[in-house]
């Protein structure tokens, strides 16, 4: 469910959102840089201020094979090269990055569902209770049909560990809710104690 920052749960941000278009072109790298280098540079940070990355989860056991290979790893590996473009971080680093920031899929090999989406849930636990604070989830087009039309797509978000700081219109909502509660609370204890 998505509501408003309560101060507990992650930060969808929509304001660093991704988009791979039909002009952003179709190679690995101009859909890794529409989908992932945008944002970061949006948001002025590195490959490294992300602690992970999901990105087509597909499960290894299916793909391997099947001949496609490691699609998450392949993944990860053309955004650690970007990162090397972008000077994040050196060549000679990669494996490293990948190491640290990979997950290993598991998602069934169908449609949108291997997307960066199955790992939105431990994300949640990950950015709430772990020590994860960044990670940017990436769902990326139907590679049949990219293939059968040469037109791509896909998104992306970067969703982050809810620093507990509320607006203060937020935070004046949040007390008239307590207010109205704790009252509600009270009119039905004195109802009780009267009726008794």
């Amino acid at each position: 469910m998505i509501s408003e920052n309560e101060g507990v749960h992650l930060i969808l941000r929509h304001d660093l959102t991704g988009k791979h278009e039909v002009g952003s072109g179709s190679s690995p790298q101009a859909v890794t840089t529409a989908l992932i280098a945008s944002i970061l540079e949006k948001a002025q940070l590195t490959i490294k201020d992300v602690d992970v990355y999901s990105v087509e989860m597909q499960n290894p056991d299916i793909t391997k094979p099947a001949s496609a290979g490691d699609v998450s790893l392949a993944n990860l590996k053309m955004i650690g090269a970007i990162g090397v473009l972008r000077k994040d971080s050196e060549k000679k680093e990669l494996m490293e990055f990948v190491n640290d920031k990979a997950l290993v899929g598991w998602a069934p090999t169908q449609g949108y569902i291997p997307s960066g989406i199955p790992y939105l849930g431990f994300a949640t636990e990950d950015l709430v209770k772990g020590d994860k604070n960044r990670a940017m989830i990436v769902g990326r087009g139907s590679l049949f049909l990219g293939r059968m039309t040469n037109l791509f797509d896909g998104v992306s978000i970067l969703i982050e560990r809810n620093s507990g700081k509320l607006s203060n219109d937020a935070q004046q909502d949040l007390e008239e809710i307590v207010k109205r509660e704790v009252a509600q609370a009270l009119r039905n204890f004195a109802s009780n104690l009267s009726a008794e």
